[in-house]
């Protein structure tokens, strides 16, 4: 983060992001371009200049601005003709309207149509800043808003790359900052890709435990005797062979432990978890070596419905550590937030600094319906950056990547289907195609087995010599 201080006493403009905001200043008259610079020059902001808005639309082409301030009236096109085409072809894009007296009715009606603020002529540069500042924040460029020397800086880089300018998002953030001033058990909502992690993450930062680790671990990525070791640890045993394993719950001791796909986990498991978080002790599960823990456990999950649980022992536990469910809004939900998120991304996978998203390309990553939300979004931005052959990625190239089978969705009968036959195929592997051995390490008869080889056509010879 990057910290910018007037020289002239003005109040402290507080960047977040990329270090530098990028202004557009429009006007036909070059004197008071040269003004304007001249009195925002103290905020190092990167400042380009066009004396007619068919420039500006030139220049937006391929250089992407964070705010443009344009004259109302222009040689040609006018301010609110640009203002128009910029809110067709960016519509996250903040607009500053500068007018003159006689035309203040003008500047209102542009107000009205999303102009973020306007400006009379002649104007304050104060002002002129605080209008510059309001916008910048408002778009999601900055997140530090202007704060007198008197007063507290209110820090806000806990959310690390969380970017929104949706209400939805605003308000789970504020209640994200409201837990993590508590040790309840937050549980975080929501479908594959959608940020969950993140968040998590963010609640960490915020919390007082921020300086103590940090440690997830994913309950569908290890079969349960394999998750208990993940997290309990084991105790060395030189005469059994076995090797010392610290295990999560203490190396997140003093700090967070996340479990990811916590509704994946069986309830002995979270019986055992959560019972050790409120009882402050766990023991490694190989002996009765116990040990204290001070660790807040957060949760991700796609759903937690109670009537889903074998159990009501789970929810009596997630009582006593203040179970409290957030939903994370899925990425079609909040489509004013692509822009943002794309821009942030293409940033770190773009070589070239001049490389955009043609217009029209960002609308239609803005309309798609990202089934794999931000993920795939952000695997979207990044092949785009690794396949174009031109400075401003164009629609047909976005389009091949969301078309992707890579993010095409089958339907559920499909996916169980193929996971049916790959789980046979994988035990034919590991058998040699002994179908007996196949059908007992899968639980099932012989007869059943060949009848679900014959249902996949899958011959059992063909493994024998593999």
């Amino acid at each position: 983060m990057d910290t910018k201080v007037a020289q002239d006493g003005l109040e402290e403009f507080r960047l977040t992001g990329r270090e530098q905001a990028r202004l557009l200043l429009v006007d036909d008259n070059p004197d008071l371009l040269r003004l304007i610079a001249i009195r925002l020059r103290p905020f190092n902001f990167e400042l380009r200049t066009a004396e007619s808005a068919e420039d500006a639309l030139t220049i937006l082409a391929v250089w992407a601005a964070d705010l443009v301030i344009t004259d109302l009236r222009l040689p040609g096109m006018s301010g609110m003709e640009l203002f128009s085409q910029i809110q067709q072809d960016s519509p996250l894009l903040p607009v500053i309207i500068l007018t003159a007296h006689g035309t203040i009715q003008d500047a209102v009606q542009a107000t009205q149509a999303g102009v973020v603020s306007y400006l009379t002529k002649p104007f304050d540069g104060d002002a002129l800043v605080d209008r510059i500042q309001s916008a910048l924040f408002t778009s999601g460029f900055t997140e530090a808003q202007t704060v007198s020397s008197d007063e507290v800086y209110y820090d806000r880089r806990w959310r690390g790359r969380i970017v929104s300018t949706s209400p939805a998002m605003k308000a789970l953030l504020l209640q994200v900052e409201k837990l993590a001033q508590t040790n309840v058990l937050v549980m975080f909502e929501g479908e594959a890709g959608t940020g969950k992690g993140e968040l998590a993450r963010a609640l960490h930062r915020r919390s007082d435990r921020s300086d103590s680790p940090f440690v997830e671990v994913s309950c569908s990525a290890y079969a349960d005797e394999v998750l208990f070791a993940e997290v309990f640890g084991v105790s060395a045993d030189a005469q059994q062979g076995i090797k010392a394993q610290i295990g999560k719950l203490r190396e997140a001791n003093g700090g967070t432990l996340l479990f990811r796909d916590f509704d994946e986990a069986s309830i002995d498991f979270l019986r055992s978890a959560l019972g050790a978080a409120i009882e402050g002790r766990a023991s490694t599960i190989n002996n009765n070596e116990t040990y204290p823990i001070n660790v807040r456990i957060v949760a991700s999950s796609a759903s937690m419905d109670p009537a889903d649980r074998p159990s009501q022992e789970l929810w009596d536990m997630g009582y006593k550590l203040g179970l409290t469910p957030l939903q994370v809004p899925p990425l079609r939900e909040r489509r004013e937030d692509i822009p943002l998120i794309t821009n942030q991304y293409l940033q770190d996978f773009r070589d070239d600094l001049e490389t955009q998203f043609s217009s029209a390309a960002l609308r239609l990553l803005v309309a798609a319906e990202w089934p794999g939300n931000i993920r795939q979004l952000i695997a979207v931005v990044r092949q785009c950056v690794r396949l174009t052959s031109t400075r401003i990625i164009p629609e047909a190239l976005v389009a091949s990547r969301i078309q992707s089978p890579l993010f095409q969705i089958a339907p559920l009968s499909s996916a169980q289907r193929e996971f049916e036959r790959g789980y046979l195929i994988d035990v034919l592997k590991a058998t040699r195609g002994n179908v007996t051995r196949a059908a007992a390490i899968a639980k099932r008869n012989r007869t059943e087995f060949h009848r679900l080889l014959k249902k996949h056509q899958i011959e059992a010879k063909t493994f024998r010599n593999s």
